[in-house]
């Protein structure tokens, strides 16, 4: 099953999942991932570098780029949720949450 790492917003506390592990959909529809996640210089790049590897090797290193893509995507995502200031807040496996522990105590998701 799959496991997520839960992210929460500060400031309104809305929470997003983001699966750790492989991104099929990133594999299978390519830099349309990265344009719907806002990643639009991340989709050209991966497009060109999977354009000049595809080119060089008859189709085989284009699928080679996206399939290092769908390993590294949901890191991607995940840090842009960090950078932007939301918090990791635990994670989620077969629809059981587990908290995180942090320096003060408890995750705040568990406190009033």
């Amino acid at each position: 099953m799959a496991r997520y790492k839960v992210f929460e917003n500060p400031s309104n506390r809305h929470r997003e999942k983001v699966k750790d592990g492989f991104n099929w959909a990133v594999f299978l529809f390519g830099p349309l991932w990265y344009l719907f996640n806002g990643f639009i210089g991340q989709a050209i790049a991966w497009l060109a570098v999977a354009a000049l590897a595809g080119s060089i090797t008859l189709g085989i290193g284009a699928l080679v780029v996206w399939l290092i893509a769908g390993f590294r995507a949901n890191k991607t995502l995940a840090t842009k949720y960090l950078h932007q200031g939301w918090r990791l807040v635990g994670y989620e496996e077969k629809g059981v949450f587990t908290p995180v522990e942090t320096s003060d105590g408890p995750s705040s998701a568990l406190r009033p």
